[in-house]
């Protein structure tokens, strides 16, 4: 269960890797749409890092699949973890404005700050790549 996190991550980050390769070499160019980031391939390099982007994606769908099946006591989960209450969080991110929501206020106000703390990154990144503020 845990390795399909893990081999997400490791595709996502080879798949910036190879993404910002082939911008540094003039293969692939990167920009921003309204609020929607795009690739623009033209050799081997950002075609790499497209399709280990989309298996990354993949994978993480696996992963949620995965975690969701190990939790389920007729699926093996452990005992012990049947009795404790879950908690869970997430924030959606539309454009830059963050969507915070999760199982009890506690929860829902950590993915608030974590989707305050991604809106303020998002700012400064496009500030420094499309306008060249900084």
């Amino acid at each position: 269960m845990r390795r399909w996190w893990v081999l997400s991550l490791a595709l996502f980050v080879a798949a910036i890797a190879l993404i910002i390769a082939s911008v540094a070499t003039g293969e692939g160019q990167v920009g921003l749409f309204l609020i929607f980031p795009f690739i623009i391939a033209s050799g081997p390099l950002a075609l790499a890092g497209s399709a280990l982007l989309l298996l990354a994606i993949i994978s993480v769908f696996i992963a949620f699949w995965k975690t969701g099946e190990a939790a389920r006591p007729d699926a093996g989960g452990s005992d012990a973890a049947v009795g404790q209450e879950r908690k869970f969080g997430g924030v959606v991110m539309i454009g830059p404005i963050p969507i915070a929501f999760g199982s009890d206020k506690r929860m829902a106000k950590w993915m608030a700050v974590a989707g305050i703390i991604l809106f303020v990154v998002l700012i400064i990144a496009y500030m420094i790549l499309v306008h060249q503020l900084f």
